[in-house]
């Protein structure tokens, strides 16, 4: 049922009252994933079950429906037992304002209530998601003495992720934590914004310690909140640049472009510190948002990007061009790329100069010309950022074109450009529904009723296409769930839980899949691992600090195997090296997947967790964007 998103109330409402325990939490589970609020006041009641899975299970729905009405049941749990206090804490964070007072009260209770293990750390996690950030409540949790350590990173974490002024002193007084995570925050909190005048030779100060500190880690966030600081900071990041660590040097690169003024000299030393793809790429980037085009990007320079013979660089110029701050210059740079032999190159370009479509430069009709002629390219994700980049003035006048690129996409293995056509379709009708002729009214009733469920959700609100339903995921036979129960749930749930390796050029990272939290997911990636599909791969994003993604053939994050799985939102959390699915949207998931190089609190409850690295975390520190992947094996 949950798989077709087909809601069944009458079978819900049995699981939920069921005696087995197992099916009990399962259905409060999927009353949630299924986001049908109908459900909310029977999750309410299994907030006291006697079964503490359920329970939080019950408590994680309401999370996940951002049920209002649920937080004064959700708050009254906040002193029972760990999981289930934890959930509804995370819960309440996730319905945000209306909770608002619930989160702050519990925390100014402090010590003085009987609070359990998990609950303060949750609390102040979702403390961090509320806006303003209830600064004078989190404080008091940051005092390191006699405070458990995970109290203190949870704190830590709340006042560095909104980067919040008011909790810069305190950070500073943690700043030589033993606690490598700790320190990590510290870092990311003490950026320029969050310091002020007032405190910035102090953070100043604490930052050039942290930027030499002995984890990766924080030596990423260190340099990266440098950079806030402009020419001030020029010393400990030029130093930076030199770093024995590959995506320390990266996160430099990407930091200068308030640092170093637009001049070749200035920009020498950098540039000759790493040879590396990625470290360059970044370099590039920084040195022309201030104006300066480096050699690669310079038509008379033997080194010019824009004629290598390796589509990447093609790509890398393209997108590193679009952070100069001429549009002129940047259409210069980068329009004869949008006529590249390599759909990836286009599709870069196309991206750096589409959201510019309809800016002041002078020959801005002329360039939402040269995007509609665009609309028929050949390749998928060209298609699919020009028809977004149109449909944020879409009109009547180019629904005709629209319609052909959409009958084009019918012959996509992906969706991406037949959801941005509908999509555009749809705001065309918003705006300007009385320039629509009778022959495109005509053409739009027409169009036959989608059969993929992201593509109808498009079309709703469109008068002419009021006769498209949005169709239910394909039934699979029992047959086909039961195999699943037994081939990859039933393993993990009796501690057999499928293992993956991932061989790169690196090493190997071991992976121990979730088959029970989320079977669909893992059978999924065990079947395209088997099938070689992963074999030569890249990860081709790598965001220092945050996250390693890989799963795209394409090599320019725009590729997938040609369908999409539902979500398994699950109760697993993205601790350090948590391996999730990557979406472009709801129930979008295909064969693209992440690793959390740190913990990120923010992602809980938003992708699908289906396993966890627990060998060769050293090698996952290592990867740089555009390693490759030799093979995954699944036993």
């Amino acid at each position: 049922m949950a798989d077709g998103r087909r809601v069944d109330s009458a079978l819900v409402d049995s699981a939920l009252a069921s005696g087995s325990l197992p099916v009990r939490a399962a259905a409060a589970l999927a009353a949630g994933q299924l986001r049908e609020p109908r459900f909310a006041g029977h999750l309410r009641a299994l907030l006291s079950d006697s079964d503490t899975t359920t329970a939080a299970s019950a408590a994680f729905a309401l999370g996940l429906l951002r049920d209002s009405a649920s937080v004064p049941a959700l708050a009254a749990v906040l002193a029972e037992s760990d999981p289930v206090s934890a959930e509804a804490a995370w819960a309440l964070g996730e319905i945000g304002a209306p909770a608002r007072s619930a989160i702050v009260g519990a925390l100014n209770a402090g010590a003085s209530a009987r609070r359990s293990t998990r609950v303060v750390p949750a609390l102040l996690l979702a403390a961090a998601k509320l806006r303003p950030l209830p600064v004078e409540a989190i404080l008091p949790h940051l005092a390191s003495r006699g405070r458990d350590a995970e109290v203190v990173r949870a704190a830590a974490y709340a006042l560095a992720r909104s980067r919040a002024p008011g909790g810069v002193r305190r950070l500073l007084e943690v700043a030589a934590s033993t606690d490598e995570e700790t320190r990590q925050h510290v870092a990311r909190g003490l950026a320029r914004a969050a310091a002020g005048d007032s405190l910035a030779e102090a953070a100043l100060a604490a930052l050039a310690v942290l930027a030499v500190d002995g984890n990766a880690h924080v030596r990423v966030n260190a340099v990266r909140s440098l950079g806030t600081y402009g020419a001030l900071a020029r010393g400990p990041l030029l130093a930076g640049a030199r770093d024995v660590d590959a995506n320390v040097r990266v996160a430099v690169a990407q930091s200068l472009a308030n640092v170093l003024p637009p001049t070749r000299e200035a920009w020498r030393e950098p540039w000759a510190s790493d040879t590396g793809f990625m470290y360059r790429r970044s370099l590039l980037a920084s040195a022309a948002a201030t104006g300066l085009l480096l050699g690669p990007l310079d038509a008379s320079s033997t080194d010019d990007w824009r004629r290598s013979p390796d589509w990447r660089y093609r790509a890398a110029a393209a997108e590193a061009a679009g952070s100069a701050p001429d549009a002129a210059r940047v259409a210069e740079l980068v329009e004869p790329l949008t006529r590249d032999a390599d759909g990836r190159v286009r599709a870069a370009a196309f991206g750096v100069i589409a959201p510019w479509v309809d800016s002041s430069v002078a020959d801005s009709v002329a360039r939402r010309l040269r995007l509609v002629s665009a609309l028929r390219d050949a390749d998928v994700a060209v298609r699919a950022t020009v028809l977004a980049a149109l449909a944020t003035r879409a009109r009547a006048a180019e629904t005709s074109a629209v319609l052909a690129s959409y009958r084009v996409a019918g012959a996509d293995s992906m969706n991406d450009a037949r959801v941005a056509a509908v999509r555009y379709l749809a705001a065309a009708w918003r705006r300007d529904s009385a320039s629509f002729s009778d022959s495109l009214r005509a053409a739009l009733s027409a169009l036959p009723a989608a059969d993929d469920p992201l593509v109808a959700a498009e079309g709703k609100g469109i008068a002419p296409l009021a006769a498209w339903r949005i169709p239910s995921s394909p039934a699979r036979p029992l047959a086909w769930y039961e195999g699943l129960v037994r081939d990859v749930a039933l393993p993990s749930r009796a501690g057999r839980a499928p293992v993956a390796e991932l061989v790169t050029e690196r090493g190997t990272i071991g992976i121990v899949l979730f088959g029970e939290d989320a079977p669909l997911t893992v059978r999924n990636f065990a079947t395209l691992a088997r099938s070689g599909y992963y074999r030569g791969t890249r990860f081709h994003r790598v965001v220092p600090n945050f996250v390693a993604q890989d799963g795209d053939p394409r090599g320019d994050g725009n590729g997938g195997p040609g369908y999409a799985i539902r979500d398994e939102l699950n109760r697993r959390r993205y601790e350090r090296g948590a391996v999730g699915m990557a979406l472009s949207g709801p129930d979008t998931g295909g064969s693209q997947y992440f690793l959390t190089l740190s913990r990120q609190p923010h992602l809980d409850g938003h992708y699908t967790v289906f396993g966890r690295v627990v060998a060769g975390a050293q090698v996952m520190d290592r990867l740089v964007q555009g390693d490759r992947i030799l093979e995954v094996r699944v036993r």
